[in-house]
């Protein structure tokens, strides 16, 4: 299932990487790797966080009463926006928002989303 380049291969033993179910990774470049494919899932995991999201989303306004507890909430909008690599839901919600809204009784919930 993968390649060994002996040419680069340690002498040297080991490197056991701890919480990736036992995964083991024999010389000092990882060119052979024995266990199960947990490193290739994290791999393709973090190529898929650098990726654009369209991002359905329903924003809410909530009154609080003293206990900070929700005691009513009335539906504003719901929208499309487009969350580029590293940026908040919140905050690309907001700028689409009217400028007078109120971030502590505003919620903004993720309905649906398309990676590409």
């Amino acid at each position: 299932m993968f390649e060994t380049n002996s040419s680069l291969l340690a002498t040297s033993g080991t490197a056991t990487i701890n919480g990736y179910s036992g995964t083991t990774i024999n010389g000092n470049y990882g060119t052979t790797i024995s266990g199960n494919s947990t490193l290739n899932t994290f791999s393709s995991l973090t190529v898929q966080n650098m990726r654009t999201k369209q991002v359905k989303v329903a924003v809410f306004t909530v009154e609080r009463n003293d206990k900070n507890e929700v005691t009513s909430s009335k539906f504003v909008k719901e929208l499309w926006v487009e969350v580029k690599n590293g940026a908040s839901l919140e905050l690309v919600v907001a700028k689409e928002l009217d400028k007078d809204f109120d971030p502590a009784n505003t919620i903004i919930r993720e309905i649906n989303s398309f990676s590409f």
